[in-house]
């Protein structure tokens, strides 16, 4: 081998380490190569995401128990409230009320006892009054009138008429205005009321009424309907009243009082009673004393709403007869 020149080995040498130039033609190239690359990045992700999501979706199926493997606890039964329903009484009657839902339910009561039947109420015309013969329940003669409690109801009830004024006129019980007629069937115990709305008759019988008849109207809640007070009887200078309420067209039930007060008037020995018809309430006195002279007076108020007699307030006093005014009397419209 020859030795080379000098010229030719600087020659050689500048050749091996010159840094390689790129030409255009292989920039081209490599701007191809991207290019192509770019094109398949996007459809190989797209590929690879759904191919992951289908291996996650049979992963949760795989994993997931299955229905029979599933324990359902079967659901509590609800729990149903116990109602007590109360023996019928014999000798109640329903008694249509104000409310146009239904009627209450005939009861007794009274201060000295009760009645052995609860009055019911029957409408007859006025042609058949004469010609029927009602059925007169028994009664002791030291009992007070059986009475019973008006069912709820109110004046928009459509079982009751629109009255044509409140309060109600003089002895208009079913409010259209023109006074009504209380009488005393043939019997002696049969309370008949001719309404002059209609001329129908409802007859109601009573354990007794007094003869003659003093009775009086009052419209003590001031409806536009009268509440009828009837003397029942009269024992050793007390005098006992029931009170009726107009509920419903040509019908009048008998009202009750709350337990340990009752519808009487009147001075026996050292006990002493009386009733009152004020504003919207009734008020009833009893009294009690040592020497039948200075009494110890206790006055409850009572308020008439739609569901009858309730208590709304007692009050304390003492008077000495005969010298103070004497509460115990009847006190309500013609009874004054």
């Amino acid at each position: 081998m020859s030795a080379l020149e000098p010229d030719e080995l600087a020659r050689l040498l500048s050749e091996a380490v010159e840094p390689v130039r790129p030409s255009p033609d292989a920039y081209r190239r490599i701007q191809a190569g991207v290019a192509r690359r770019r094109r398949w990045r996007l459809p190989a992700y797209t590929a690879g995401g759904m191919v992951m999501a289908a291996l996650i979706a049979l992963a949760v199926v795989a994993i997931r128990p299955s229905p029979s493997n599933q324990v359902v606890e079967p659901a509590a039964p609800p729990v149903m409230p116990t109602n007590y329903t109360a023996p019928a009484v014999p000798g109640t009657a329903p008694v249509p009320g104000r409310s146009g839902q239904g009627g209450g339910t005939a009861g007794t009561s009274g201060g000295a006892g009760s009645a052995s039947h609860a009055p019911t109420t029957t409408v007859t015309p006025r042609s058949s009054v004469a010609a029927s013969t009602p059925t007169t329940p028994t009664a002791s003669p030291s009992q007070p009138p059986a009475s019973v409690s008006p069912p709820p109801g109110g004046l928009d009830s459509p079982q009751l008429p629109t009255p044509t004024a409140k309060p109600a006129g003089v002895n208009d019980i079913d409010g259209d205005g023109r006074p009504d007629t209380v009488g005393v069937a043939a019997d002696g115990t049969t309370l008949q009321i001719e309404f002059s709305r209609d001329n129908q008759v409802a007859k109601i019988p009573l354990p007794a009424i007094s003869a003659p008849l003093n009775s009086a109207v009052v419209d003590i809640d001031g409806d536009g309907f009268g509440e009828l007070l009837v003397q029942t009887r009269a024992s050793n200078g007390v005098k006992s009243y029931a009170l009726l309420r107009y509920v419903s067209l040509d019908q009048v039930v008998v009202m009750a009082l709350p337990d340990g007060l009752a519808l009487s008037a009147g001075v026996r020995g050292n006990v002493a009673t009386g009733l009152r018809c004020g504003d919207h309430v009734l008020q009833i006195a009893s009294g009690t004393s040592t020497d039948g002279s200075q009494f110890t007076v206790t006055t409850t108020t009572l308020d008439l709403t739609v569901d009858g007699l309730s208590s709304a307030d007692t009050a304390s006093s003492t008077v000495r007869l005969p010298t103070d005014t004497s509460p115990f009397v009847a006190s309500c419209g013609a009874l004054s």
